[in-house]
């Protein structure tokens, strides 16, 4: 006896489900659009006043991604997670998927702030770094940077202090 694959077994059958992905544009707490300024994003000084601004002034730990383009432009943003005052989660699978899902993107940026308004980097954060350059050269999506932002403008990056490889 032969059971044909699209006759379930049960009247009702398994349901599959379809994978959506919606943009919509970001917006603050107000409910107003936010806008960017339209500079690609290839040097952390760059990076860091165009999406430090997305995190820096929370009250917890934020931990985005930004999705980067070929010329370095940033095509979608992606708040991960949201934590606590010292430490946010983060899933190493998470941070590469926008990536996968956002047509044109060749590599990511990961931004996280530190509310205490120092960006020195934790050993918790130096350690995730390293996991997701590992992750990254797995997947072949281009780590470009890590950045932590602080208070005033201050910020750190991973990728200036020479902590971590980019991949070319």
């Amino acid at each position: 006896m032969t059971a044909s694959i699209l006759s379930p077994a049960s009247p009702r059958g398994h349901r599959v489900r379809e994978l959506i992905v919606a943009y919509r544009s970001l917006r603050n707490s107000d409910g107003r659009v936010v806008d960017v300024p339209a500079v690609a994003l290839n040097n952390p000084r760059n990076a860091a006043a165009v999406l430090g601004p997305l995190v820096a002034d929370q009250a917890v730990e934020v931990f985005g991604v930004a999705c980067l383009s070929t010329k370095h432009r940033l095509l979608t943003w992606h708040v991960l997670s949201r934590g606590t005052r010292d430490s946010t989660p983060v899933s190493l699978p998470d941070v590469f998927l926008p990536a996968c899902l956002t047509p044109g993107a060749t590599g990511v940026m990961v931004v996280h702030n530190h509310p205490s308004g120092d960006p020195t980097p934790s050993p918790d954060d130096a350690r995730l770094t390293l996991r997701l350059c590992a992750a990254a050269d797995v997947l072949d999506i281009a780590l470009l940077d890590h950045l932590i932002v602080g208070d005033e403008g201050r910020y750190f990056s991973f990728h200036e202090s020479g902590q971590f490889t980019k991949r070319t």
